[in-house]
């Protein structure tokens, strides 16, 4: 019988709180969550602002990635094709004309 007499309470209290709930829900359902016209141009502004930055993020990291790209497959060629050996030619050329300078000298 104690138990009866503690479940009707506390169910009261429940019953209230329930109301009380289904006010609430209701009250947002007719009305809707309003903000105000400043919550939602800083959350248009914010939002706006992180997708700027994640596609400047994007942009910035392909970059990277094609720079390193080009700058690996240019040293390779460089080296496999012969791009060392034009500045050796220079160099030859620079040596070779000393050497025909020192000849006429003499």
């Amino acid at each position: 019988m104690s138990e009866t007499t503690s479940a009707g309470p506390s169910s009261a209290s429940n019953s209230a709180a329930i109301e009380s709930y289904k006010t609430l829900v209701d009250d947002y359902v007719k009305n809707g969550l309003n903000l105000s016209p400043g919550a939602k141009i800083g959350i248009g502004v914010g939002a706006g602002i992180v997708g700027l930055v994640i596609i400047g993020m994007i942009i910035f990291i392909a970059i990277r990635l094609r720079r390193s790209r080009s700058n690996k497959s240019g040293e390779s060629n460089t080296e496999g094709e012969g791009g060392s050996e034009t500045s050796l030619t220079e160099e030859q050329k620079a040596a070779e004309a000393r050497r025909m300078r020192a000849l006429d000298n003499m």
